[in-house]
Order: C-alpha cells, then sequence, then structure tokens
C-alpha cells in the first residue's frame, strides 16, 4: 500500500477503470465510508485492516484487466460473506486465478486444487474430491 489516494493506489498513474475493479475487490463500501476514492490511505490517512489492506492490493492487479492473477492467500483475512463474494465476484470476470492458501473455505471455491509436497505436484482436481485425504492441510 502506497501513501496517497485509494485511486492513487489503485491506479498506480494508469489510465485504467477504479469502480469496477474496485467493486469485484469488495472494497466500494469501504471506500464510500472512509470519504471517496479521493481520501488518503496509509500515513497520515485512513488506516486499513489487513482484509482492506489485501483487498486494496486485488483492486489494483484487477484494474489491468489481466487474464491471469497469482495470488497469495487473497481472501486470508476476509470474513465468510465478504469471501464468498469475493469469489463469485472474481469468477463472473472470468479471469483465471493461480493461489495459494490453506484455507478450507477458499479451497472449496477453486475449480481445481493443487497439492504440492517436497515440490512435486502431490495430487489434483476438486477441494471436494481431495478433501478426505488432504483436509489435515487445510485450516
Amino acid at each position: 500500500m502506497l501513501s496517497g489516494s485509494f485511486a492513487e493506489n489503485v491506479l498506480l498513474g494508469h489510465e485504467r477503470e477504479f469502480d469496477t475493479s474496485v467493486d469485484a475487490a469488495r472494497l466500494t463500501p469501504d471506500i464510500d465510508n472512509a470519504g471517496g476514492r479521493d481520501s488518503l490511505v496509509g500515513h497520515r490517512g485512513v488506516r486499513l485492516s489487513g482484509g482492506q489492506v489485501q483487498r486494496l492490493a486485488l483492486a489494483r492487479a484487477l484494474s489491468t484487466e489481466a487474464e491471469l492473477l497469482l495470488a497469495d492467500d487473497v481472501s486470508s483475512a476476509l470474513d465468510a460473506r465478504t469471501e464468498l463474494e469475493l469469489w463469485d465476484a472474481l469468477r463472473a470476470r472470468g479471469s483465471a486465478v493461480v493461489g495459494a492458501t490453506s484455507k478450507r473455505s477458499a479451497l472449496a471455491q477453486a475449480d481445481r486444487v493443487v497439492v504440492l509436497e517436497a515440490g512435486r505436484v502431490a495430487d489434483a482436481g476438486p477441494w471436494r474430491e481431495l478433501e478426505t485425504r488432504w483436509s489435515h492441510l487445510a485450516g
């Protein structure tokens, strides 16, 4: 997160779409409550929670309209409702998301889960098929 406005943090000086990306990242209510897209965040601005910082970074990534997103535990700090809304929004955008997580609820949202052991693929498939063998890995 940069010290600057929400818009500056998402757009990084580029001519990109803001509202759709922020909405997909489920950050719109937080930005509205903080005073809008030009409100300052970070040093001398609004302090954000861990989940808000995650969603701000996600909105930045989504604003690029990339077809592939790499995410490290993108929903780890979110409440259950917001997490489901986030995954639904990402699915609706049609972007492929490759992520790392041990969060059971995130694994359940994935089309395909790949289990790695010692850097090698140990198993792959939908979580509902893998859960009985690998549930000890999920929190």
